[in-house]
């Protein structure tokens, strides 16, 4: 047994290191403004919004008499700590969002380690959080999005420092867990509106599962982080917009339209413009599909047949295994009930279920593997009685049927994350190589390089290349004196 082990944890830290260091390694590639210019890569995280538009946000706070200067609030919109810390590095003295870029990729990275500890914790199984862990590091979103300085590094990032601690919390009972869980809540809620919803379910969930049913007290107090977040944004808002009437307006009209794209009377907020009509709600739950798919790179009907296959099998073996992804599911989902006109407009919403998705296919690959497993021990051990010889025949069948339906899931995923790489990684060193010979060929010729010099050099490559970014990001390239 203590071979097994050994086993399991050397696969298991190998399955995390291998998965991490390409996730880091598409970091890496990124930070090259050449490469971070790639349309092909540009788009799926939308730097344009996310990389580009933040940095000059953070620019515009640092002028003199910014009436948002110090607030962590963005446009009056999200709360906006993230924001706050963009202003700040400005101020330090960056001229470039690389520090945030590189800042970022860190959140994501300790973000991930803190997400597989509260997965082991979770579900008692080494093999599912390194599965877990694996999966999510080779998503779509998480290849790409790593090096924004949005909202998404340092929600992911507290978001799962929340869950570790409080999982930590009702696994040991030791109170310094919970104040830390309930301080990375509010920080967790204080990056964006979506995390009130799904930390609160999931949290209310798992104290349900392992204290009972909550008590009025026990609601209120993990309440009061999203609460406190929430008074905080309205005091902000309030103060930017001009008082109490135009503040609380302002957010309301915000929640209208973000949800069921619904426009408040006498309301600012884009009022002659709509975004879902008749066809677009009644094709919404093909939305959704598409969206989970497009994030982790899946067939999320055969993922689906997969998942409710695990969820039988540990209903009757691990029950309590089960009731917590059933809980992460409530809570992970939350985005997809509430956030119908967001869901619409943004393809990048499926990463939102990233608690539950991820965890989900850990299950699926690690009770797998223990299936057959179980099946393997029982037929090694087998006696000649009745009730022997069909319960060892039950084990291999279900192994069987859980490895085909299985593979049939996570097929597919392999296929579609390996052509992702493969591809990004070609046109990163094709464009790599244009790049550095174009910035040679101009250097030749003038004293600095514009972004009309590399717009023209660029349009012989055969690439969506976008040197309007390195302009607007001041990274555009200098030629050796």
């Amino acid at each position: 047994m203590d071979a097994i082990k050994t086993a399991r944890i050397l696969f298991a830290a190998t399955l995390v290191l291998i998965s991490l260091s390409v996730a880091n390694y598409f970091a890496w590639l990124r930070l090259k403004p050449e490469v971070a210019a790639i349309g092909w890569i540009v788009d799926k995280p939308d730097y344009e919004s996310h990389l580009v538009n933040m940095h000059q946000r953070a620019l515009a706070r640092v002028s003199p008499g910014a009436p948002d200067a110090y607030l962590p609030i963005y446009d009056v919109r999200n709360p906006g700590f993230f924001l706050l810390v963009a202003e700040l590095f400005v101020r330090a003295g960056a001229t470039t969002p690389l520090p945030l870029e590189i800042l970022s990729i860190v959140l994501f990275d300790v973000g991930a380690l803190c997400f597989f500890f509260w997965v082991y914790l979770l579900f008692s199984d080494l093999l599912v959080a390194a599965f877990a862990l694996s999966f999510l590091a080779l998503s779509q979103f998480f290849l790409f999005f790593p090096g924004v300085t949005h909202t998404m590094p340092f929600e992911f990032f507290f978001f799962n420092a929340t869950l570790l601690l409080f999982v930590l919390y009702l696994k040991r009972n030791v109170r310094a867990y919970l104040v830390g869980a309930l301080v990375a809540m509010f920080l967790t809620c204080m990056n964006y509106w979506f995390y009130y919803m799904s930390s609160w379910i999931i949290m209310v969930g798992l104290w349900w599962q392992y204290r009972g049913r909550p008590r009025l007290r026990d609601i209120a107090m993990i309440s009061t982080p999203p609460l406190a977040a929430a008074s905080l944004t309205m005091i902000m808002v309030m103060s930017l917009t001009g008082g109490m009437r135009s503040g609380g307006l302002r957010l309301l009209e915000i929640l209208a339209a973000r949800t069921v794209d619904a426009r408040v009377p006498g309301g600012a907020w884009l009022p002659d413009q709509k975004f879902m009509f008749a066809a677009d709600w009644s094709n919404y739950p093909f939305l959704v599909k598409y969206r989970l798919e497009w994030a982790y790179n899946i067939d999320l009907k055969l993922f689906a047949w997969a998942a409710a296959c695990v969820l039988i099998m540990l209903w009757f073996h691990k029950r309590s295994s089960a009731i917590s992804a059933l809980i992460l599911l409530a809570g992970g989902f939350s985005w997809y009930y509430v956030m119908f006109q967001h869901t619409h407009i943004h393809h990048f919403t499926g990463q939102y279920s990233f608690m539950a998705i991820c965890s989900i296919a850990g299950l699926i690959a690690g009770e797998t593997i223990n299936s057959i497993g179980r099946a393997l021990a029982l037929a090694r051990h087998w006696t000649r009685t009745r009730d022997q010889a069909t319960r060892t025949a039950l084990n291999i069948a279900l192994a069987i049927v859980l490895g085909v339906v299985s593979s049939r899931a996570i097929i597919p995923y392999l296929k579609n994350t390996g052509s992702l790489i493969k591809e990004t990684v070609v046109i990163a060193s094709t464009v790599e190589a244009k790049y550095r010979d174009a910035v040679g060929e101009i250097c030749k010729h003038h004293p600095e390089i514009t972004q009309t010099d590399l717009e023209r050099a660029s349009s012989t490559w055969g690439i969506d290349w976008r040197a309007k970014q390195l302009a607007d990001t001041n990274q555009l390239p200098k030629c050796p004196t």
